[in-house]
């Protein structure tokens, strides 16, 4: 039996790396990692609730209720009333829209940096371990659950 643990001690050191590199590549933009997967998640699916995003990014809720109050003092993001009134939808500004392509362009920027000299048949297998990983973590919050 292979020996796991250096694979999710580098793991997890690679992670806190990425996301040390991803804060200070964007300093200038004033953007930060949590900031941007939240903006990327809307960008991509609409305007949603604040359970949505926690539960489809994995970010446990007084984390994100911190990212959004910022957010909102950025200007990023607004709070709507949506159907049911007991949760507001979080629906982008103008200016992280208009924004938007600008902050993908610098992070596709820094992506291909971290990816470089790393063949794309390395990265597809790379794809495939971290989902089977996830399905395997959450097919086990499932049965926890169930108990």
């Amino acid at each position: 039996m292979r020996k796991k643990q250096p694979f999710f001690f580098l793991l997890n050191q690679t992670t806190r790396q990425f996301s040390k590199s991803f804060n200070e590549h964007l300093v200038p933009t004033g953007l930060y990692l949590a900031q941007w997967s939240v903006i990327h998640y809307i960008h991509l699916h609409g305007p949603c609730t604040q359970r949505t995003i926690c539960s489809n990014l994995n970010i446990e809720p007084p984390t994100l209720t911190r990212t959004l109050r910022r957010m909102e003092t950025l200007d990023l993001i607004v709070r709507k009333e949506g159907t049911d009134k007991r949760e507001k939808m979080i629906h982008l500004t103008d200016k992280a829209t208009n924004q938007f392509d600008s902050w993908k362009e610098q992070i596709i920027s820094f992506e291909n940096d971290v990816i470089k000299d790393i063949p794309d048949e390395e990265l597809d297998i790379a794809l495939q371990v971290f989902q089977k990983m996830m399905n395997n973590m959450k097919a086990s919050e499932v049965t926890k659950q169930g108990e």
